[in-house]
């Protein structure tokens, strides 16, 4: 992409250039998307997709001098400070996380960015992090969590709310520990209940496994193609473009990923759409031929609109991005995705009324943004 297009199409394109010329090493490239946009909207963008960290990185591997983007890398030397710091001190964590569960002879998995860090990814200092993901059989879930209870983990939810937290969750409520670190969260499966119909729970994801043992300990992780499978089931929705671009990384490190992930995430049904978009997105970033159908480059030029929205309709457009989900039809299996979150213990008349009067705002807030799909020109990624 040239940088008079990437200047036309505002700060995510720019985001999306920078990050391909990251992933497919052009320093030249990366240059030219930082002097599209404007450098505080470029901060802007970068923050709100989480991806902070991950441009700086790019920008030292490469090592990239130039006035406007080492303004950018002086603008979030403190957040690099706090993530380092952070990496720094949550790796002791994680090497205590990983005893107490092996002592209970539980067995788990790392996710994400607990992953990262576990293995070594230097990528993973980068970033800062809010919680610890593990994948859990869903058999020993309340044993994992009793594990790590003992362990100095506490729930600051009754058991009554923990109990009606697990009914509408993929994961329990997160755990605090005693002492400084982060909330460990445990999952039984990787996506949202009933958001896919591929099966994400141990057993589906069993296959993806492989052991690690590092001077932390040792553990169970996911290899490349459950990685690439997971950050494509996360970054559903394109909400957080952070894992589309390290899906791009994992992408690129290995050609038959690409063929593999293709070939599993063809088999769902409810979000296929969606599903493909976000692994497309991806080998457009680290510079891979995918071949993309109708539906899916429909959905990624509303995915570009929906960025350029107000905030207040960006983040309250699920029925719009239902409708392209579904080949821009009204009724479909990702319908029921937009919906509000319906409290599973609740069933109070001011319950109904809110719960009415979220759906009719989401509604609205879809009506207008279609609407909007209409007037205002949608270029191609």
């Amino acid at each position: 992409m040239s940088p008079e297009n990437i200047r036309s199409e505002g700060p995510f394109v720019a985001l999306l250039a920078a990050a391909s010329a990251i992933e497919q090493r052009r320093p030249e490239a990366l240059v030219a998307a930082f002097h599209s946009v404007s450098p505080h909207a470029m901060l802007q963008v970068a923050a709100r997709h989480r991806c902070l960290g991950y441009l700086r990185q790019g920008i030292v591997e490469l090592g990239v001098r130039d006035e406007r983007v080492s303004a950018f890398t002086k603008s979030v030397r403190e957040y690099a400070g706090k993530a380092a710091i952070q990496a720094y001190a949550v790796r002791e964590q994680l090497r205590q996380l990983v005893h107490v569960l092996n002592e209970a002879k539980m067995q788990f998995a790392l996710l994400k960015g607990s992953a990262r860090l576990f293995c070594g990814d230097t990528a993973a200092d980068y970033d800062t992090m809010f919680d610890l993901d593990i994948l859990v059989p869903r058999e020993d879930a309340v044993a994992a969590v009793q594990a790590l209870e003992r362990g100095g983990y506490s729930s600051r939810a009754s058991g009554d709310r923990s109990r009606h937290y697990w009914t509408r969750h993929h994961h329990g409520v997160p755990l605090q520990p005693v002492n400084v670190g982060l909330p460990i969260e445990v999952h039984v499966q990787l996506a949202p209940l009933g958001s896919l119909s591929l099966a994400t729970d141990w057993p589906a994801c069993r296959t993806y496994f492989e052991h690690v043992a590092t001077t932390h300990g040792e553990a169970t992780c996911f290899d490349a193609i459950g990685s690439a499978f997971h950050l494509a089931v996360h970054g559903l929705g394109m909400r957080r473009l952070h894992d589309v671009f390290l899906l791009a990384r994992v992408l690129r490190s290995d050609n038959r990923v690409l063929e593999i992930v293709d070939a599993t995430i063809s088999q769902e049904h409810y979000q296929a759409v969606a599903l493909k978009a976000v692994v497309g997105l991806a080998a457009r970033v680290a510079g891979l031929t995918y071949a993309e159908s109708a539906a899916v480059k429909r959905y990624l030029s509303w995915v570009m609109h929906r960025e350029n929205l107000v905030p207040y309709v960006r983040d309250r457009s699920q029925f719009a991005d239902a409708w392209f989900c579904n080949g821009c039809t009204v009724w479909g299996p990702a319908t029921r995705q937009a919906l509000p979150l319906r409290e599973a213990e609740q069933g109070s008349v001011s319950f109904a009324a809110s719960f009415a009067y979220r759906l009719i705002g989401r509604i609205a807030t879809s009506a207008y943004a279609l609407a909007s799909v209409a007037t205002v020109p949608v270029r191609r990624l």
